[in-house]
C-alpha cells in the first residue's frame, strides 16, 4: 500500500476543511473518519480511492453495528464531503462509471467531445464528470422526443434544465459542451446562453492586520529546533502567501538561495509558480536547515520533530500539521481573533488583503498567489476594509415627518 498517497489525500482534505471554515474539533473528527477509511482500504488491498470504495466502507461500518444511527449518519456526511473535495480534480480518482448507455444517435458526438477534453489536458476526473453529465442530458433529450443533435433547440435545453436534479452541475457543464458543438458545426446556435448562471455565497475570508501578523510571528521561540522550523513556515505563509500543501512539499531543489527565488508546482492547481525569496525568509530557512533540521536525507525541507521520528512517524511534515503549527501560534500570540479563522490559509488571505489595500495591481496579487483565473482576485476587495471606508457616504440629517417622528420619542427602543 502506498501510504504516501493516502496520507496526502487526508492532508489535502484537512486543508479543504480549514479553507471551508470548519472548526478544529470538526476537522479532527473528519480526519479520524478518513483514517478509518484508509485502514479499510489497506485491509482490502485498494490502491486508490473511488466513490465505490467510500460506499463499501460505509456498508462495512454499518454492519459492525457498534455505531448509533446518528454516528453512522455523521460518517456518511464525512464521506460525502470527501467526495465533494475530490470533485475539484485535485487527485486522480475516478467517478463511478454510469451503468446506463448513451443513446446511439448521440454517442458518436459524445466520444468526439470527450476526445477534445483529453486534448485540452483536462484531468481524468473532470472528463468523467463531463461524460456523466452529457450522457444524462442525451438520455433526457431521448425521453422527451429529441432524436438527434439536429433537433436540439432552446426549448429542449430549457426543459432539460428544469428537469435536472443538479442545476449547478448543469450550468457548469453546458457551456463547455455547447461551445464544442457550435465550433464543430454540430448545432447552429449556442443555446447554453439561456441557462442561468448559478451564483453561490462565498464566505469572506478571515484577515489580520500587519500588527497582528507581527504578533503571531513574534510568538515563536526561535531558540529551539521546533521554533526555528515553525518560524520559517509562518514566514512562507505570511510573506509569500504559500499554501500549507506547497510548504509541506517544498524541496531543496525548489529553492535557489543565490538567485533568491522559490520555484514549485502548486499542489492544488498543478500550475508552476515562482516567488521571490525575501532576505528575511532566506535567513530563517538557513537557520532551520543549518541549526535545527539535522542531517536527514529526506528531499523535503520541513520534517517532523525528532521525538515523532522515534515513534515511526513519516519524516515529512504534513500540510495538516502545518495548519496546526499556524493555529498554535495564533493562540500563543494573544491576539483576539474572535470568530475569524486562525490557520495558515488566514495568513495567505491576510497577505492578499494587505496587498490590495496598498493598491498593488490585481494582476500582481494574482501572480503572487498563483491563480490562473484573472477573476480569482476580485473578491479580495470585499475585505479591503480601509478602501471601502473611503467610499462610505455621510448619513443625511432627518427631515420632514421622519424628523418629527424621531423628535417625538416614539422611535426610541
Amino acid at each position: 500500500m502506498d501510504i504516501s498517497y493516502w496520507r496526502e489525500l487526508n492532508d489535502g482534505f484537512t486543508d479543504f476543511l480549514v479553507e471551508k471554515g470548519y472548526t478544529h474539533d470538526i476537522t479532527r473528527h473528519y480526519r479520524g473518519t478518513i483514517n478509518l477509511l484508509i485502514r479499510f482500504a489497506n485491509a482490502n488491498g485498494y490502491k486508490a480511492y473511488t466513490q465505490e470504495i467510500g460506499e463499501k466502507f460505509l456498508k462495512s461500518e454499518e454492519r459492525l453495528m457498534y455505531l448509533q444511527q446518528a454516528g453512522y449518519q455523521r460518517q456518511r456526511l464525512v464521506i460525502r464531503r470527501f467526495n465533494e473535495y475530490l470533485d475539484d480534480g485535485k487527485y486522480s480518482y475516478t467517478y463511478l462509471r454510469v451503468n446506463y448507455e448513451c443513446p446511439e444517435a448521440f454517442e458518436e458526438v459524445l466520444e468526439h467531445y470527450l476526445k477534445s477534453l483529453e486534448t485540452a489536458n483536462l484531468k481524468q476526473c473532470t472528463i468523467d464528470k463531463h461524460r456523466v453529465f452529457t450522457i444524462k442530458l442525451c438520455r433526457d433529450f431521448a425521453r422527451n422526443g429529441i432524436e438527434s443533435w439536429d433537433t436540439v433547440d432552446a426549448k429542449a435545453l430549457a426543459g432539460a434544465f428544469d428537469r435536472a436534479t443538479s442545476k449547478a452541475q448543469f450550468a457548469a457543464c453546458i457551456r463547455k459542451l455547447f461551445g464544442f458543438l457550435v465550433k464543430e458545426g454540430i448545432v447552429k446556435y449556442n443555446y447554453a446562453g439561456i441557462v442561468p448562471q448559478m451564483h453561490y455565497w462565498k464566505r469572506i475570508p478571515s484577515v489580520y492586520s500587519s500588527d497582528e501578523i507581527e504578533a503571531i510571528l513574534g510568538s515563536v521561540d526561535r531558540s529551539n529546533e521546533v521554533g526555528k522550523r515553525n518560524y520559517a513556515i509562518l514566514l512562507l505563509a505570511a510573506r509569500l502567501g504559500m499554501r500549507s500543501s506547497d510548504i509541506s512539499f517544498l524541496r531543496f531543489e525548489n529553492i535557489d538561495f543565490v538567485k533568491a527565488i522559490i520555484e514549485f508546482k502548486q499542489r492544488k492547481t498543478g500550475v508552476a509558480n515562482q516567488l521571490t525569496l525575501l532576505p528575511e525568509i532566506a535567513e530563517a530557512l538557513q537557520d532551520y536547515i543549518n541549526n535545527a533540521r539535522g542531517d536527514s536525507v529526506e528531499p523535503y525541507i520541513f520534517l517532523t520533530c525528532r521525538e515523532s521520528l522515534r515513534k515511526g512517524v513519516l519524516p515529512q511534515l504534513s500540510s495538516g500539521a502545518i495548519c496546526r503549527v499556524a493555529a498554535k501560534h495564533f493562540r500563543q500570540s494573544g491576539i483576539e481573533f474572535g470568530d475569524r479563522h486562525h490557520s495558515a490559509h488566514a495568513l495567505r488571505m491576510s497577505l492578499a488583503s494587505g496587498l490590495v489595500a496598498e493598491n498593488v495591481p490585481y494582476e500582481a496579487v494574482r501572480t503572487i498567489l498563483g491563480h490562473e483565473d484573472p477573476n480569482a482576485i476580485t473578491h479580495y476587495v470585499k475585505f479591503d476594509t480601509e478602501s471601502l471606508r473611503s467610499c462610505a457616504l455621510d448619513v443625511p440629517m432627518a427631515s420632514g415627518r421622519f424628523a418629527e417622528y424621531l423628535a417625538s420619542g416614539k422611535g426610541a427602543l
